[in-house]
C-alpha cells in the first residue's frame, strides 16, 4: 500500500462538472500475476467525447494517479487479463485514471488529433476535472504529454516510463524514417490520415509465435526476448495497438529533425518531481534518448532508474517495462515507492 495515511472515502465524487459517469461496477482484476484485486471501475466521458477509465478501491482515499499511453496505443498499455499495472496501482490505494487520448480506444468519438498539442489539451481537460493535483505516469509518447502539460497543470510528480522527448536520436533507422517524414510530409496531404495500427500488432504477434528473437530483430521492435509470456504478449499486441495520427507523427518527426521540442524552455523551468525509467534494449526510446529528457528538466527532485542486466538480472525493451514478467518487481514497486515518498 502507499505510504501516506489512508482514509475512508466520503463518497464525494472526484470527477467534476463537464464529465458524465457512463458506467460503474465492481470487478475482479489480476494486478500482479496470480493476485486478484476487487476494485471499483467506472467509465467517465467528457462532453468532447474524451473517455477516462477510473479504478479504485472504495475504502481507500489515496492520491490520484493519471496513466497516459503512448503513440498509436490505448488503455491496454496499462492492463492485461493476467497482469494489470492499473489494477495493481488501484489495489495499492491509488485513485487511478486511465486516460485514452482523443482518437484512441474509447475516445474515438472525440475529434481526431490535429497536432500533438491536442493531446496536451486532453491532459489539461482531465486535470481540471480531478479535485486535487495528481501524479502523472506516461509511457513512451505519454511521457511527452505529461512533460508538456506540467507547465499548465498542477502535478504531484511525473513518472516517464521510456518517455519520448527529442525522439529517435539513438535509433538510426527510426531517425531516418522520422526525418524523411519531416522533409517530405505535408499536413494537407498526409496529416489528415489516421492509420489503423492493430494489424501491425497482429503481425508482430505472429512473429513472436514463430520466434521471440525474430520479433525482436525488427529494428523498431518493442520487447526484449523472453520478457513477456507469449499469451500475454499476443493479447497486448492484439488489443493495445490502436490508431495512429499522421498529424502527431509529423510533430514527432519534427522533434527528430530539429534541435529541441517546442516545450523545452518550460520543461527546463519545471519544478515537478521527476522519475524516468529506461530499458537497456529499448529500440523505440533508448536510454540515451530518455536521458535527454531527464537532463532537460529543471526540477531539483529528479530520479533516474536505468534497468539493465547488472541491476535486474535481465534485459528490458519497451512494452515489457509495464507488461513484462518481472515488471512488478523492477518497475511497479519502485514507481509506487517513489510516489509514496512524495
Amino acid at each position: 500500500m502507499v505510504s501516506h495515511e489512508r482514509a475512508v472515502r466520503s463518497g464525494a465524487p472526484r470527477i467534476l462538472a463537464g464529465w458524465t459517469v457512463e458506467s460503474e461496477e465492481q470487478v475482479d482484476q489480476v494486478g500482479e500475476t496470480g493476485v486478484s484485486v476487487r476494485l471499483q471501475k467506472s467509465r467517465v466521458r467528457h462532453a468532447s467525447g474524451l473517455v477516462v477509465t477510473r479504478k479504485y478501491v472504495p475504502c481507500v482515499a489515496g492520491p490520484p494517479v493519471v496513466l497516459v499511453h503512448g503513440f498509436a496505443q490505448n488503455r491496454y498499455t496499462w492492463h492485461g487479463s493476467t497482469r494489470s499495472m492499473s489494477a495493481w496501482l488501484a489495489g495499492e490505494g491509488y485513485d487511478v485514471y486511465v486516460l485514452e487520448l482523443r482518437g484512441h480506444g474509447l475516445s474515438r468519438e472525440a475529434a481526431a488529433p490535429q497536432r500533438f498539442s491536442d493531446y496536451l489539451d486532453d491532459a489539461v481537460a482531465l486535470a481540471g476535472a480531478i479535485a486535487e493535483p495528481a501524479f502523472w505516469l506516461g509511457h513512451s509518447l505519454g511521457g511527452a504529454v505529461a512533460f508538456s502539460a506540467s507547465s499548465r497543470v498542477a502535478m504531484r510528480g511525473i513518472v516517464g516510463i521510456a518517455p519520448v522527448y527529442r525522439f529517435a536520436q539513438a535509433n538510426r533507422f527510426l531517425k531516418w524514417i522520422a526525418r524523411l517524414s519531416h522533409l517530405t510530409g505535408t499536413r494537407g496531404v498526409l496529416g489528415g490520415v489516421n492509420v489503423r495500427t492493430r494489424l501491425v500488432g497482429q503481425i508482430l504477434s505472429r512473429l513472436y509465435e514463430v520466434s521471440d528473437v525474430a520479433g525482436y530483430a525488427f529494428p523498431v521492435s518493442g520487447w526484449a526476448p523472453g520478457s513477456i509470456e507469449p499469451e500475454l504478449l499476443a493479447e497486448r499486441l492484439d488489443h493495445g495497438f490502436d490508431w495512429a495520427s499522421l498529424h502527431v507523427w509529423l510533430d514527432m518527426a519534427r522533434w527528430a529533425h530539429e534541435d529541441e521540442v517546442e516545450y523545452a524552455a518550460e520543461w527546463g523551468r519545471s519544478d515537478v518531481p521527476l522519475l524516468v525509467v529506461t530499458g537497456d534494449l529499448d529500440h523505440l526510446t533508448p536510454p540515451a534518448d530518455c536521458h535527454v529528457a531527464f537532463a532537460g528538466c529543471g526540477a531539483a527532485d529528479r530520479t533516474l532508474l536505468d534497468l539493465e542486466p547488472w541491476n535486474t538480472g535481465r534485459h528490458w525493451g519497451h512494452l515489457d517495462l509495464i507488461s513484462g514478467t518481472h515488471a512488478a518487481e523492477h518497475v511497479w514497486r519502485p514507481v509506487s515507492a517513489w510516489l509514496g515518498a512524495r
